[in-house]
């Protein structure tokens, strides 16, 4: 069993998730663009858990269901949970070996950016 953490810049939250993610990706959606200046590496986790911090998160429902949580302290995205109740955690900030995506999601909202690993299979929404 491989656990992860993962902390927000100032360190007033610390995520951990164990076991690898029910997907990984690349998504390539406005919101996280916005969120990041590019597509953010994302994975679902059914064992994610809340170390420290959840009463300093700021909780943005930035699609109806779907809320990023972020650092009320320094700012920092720290996850997001989608409508069904999954947890989302960035890949870019687990300890450990990389967790690399599998496939691209939300590729027709990617604008005029380009693709890395196109590779990879594509697609315009979650599979």
């Amino acid at each position: 069993m491989t656990s992860r953490t993962w902390t927000c810049l100032c360190g007033t939250f610390e995520g951990k998730v164990t076991d690898a993610p029910a997907l990984a990706v690349w998504c390539h959606c406005e919101q996280c663009r916005q969120q990041t200046g590019a597509a953010m590496q994302l994975g679902i986790f059914p064992n994610f858990e809340v170390v420290k911090g959840e009463d300093s998160l700021i909780k943005y429902e930035s699609t109806k269901g779907v809320f990023r949580n972020s650092c009320g302290k320094c700012g920092a995205f720290c996850f997001k949970v989608l409508g069904d109740g999954s947890k989302v955690a960035p890949l870019g900030a687990l300890s450990g070996d990389p967790v690399k995506p599998t496939m691209h999601i939300f590729v027709a909202d990617k604008g005029n950016q380009d693709i890395m690993f196109a590779d990879l299979p594509q697609h315009d929404g979650f599979p």
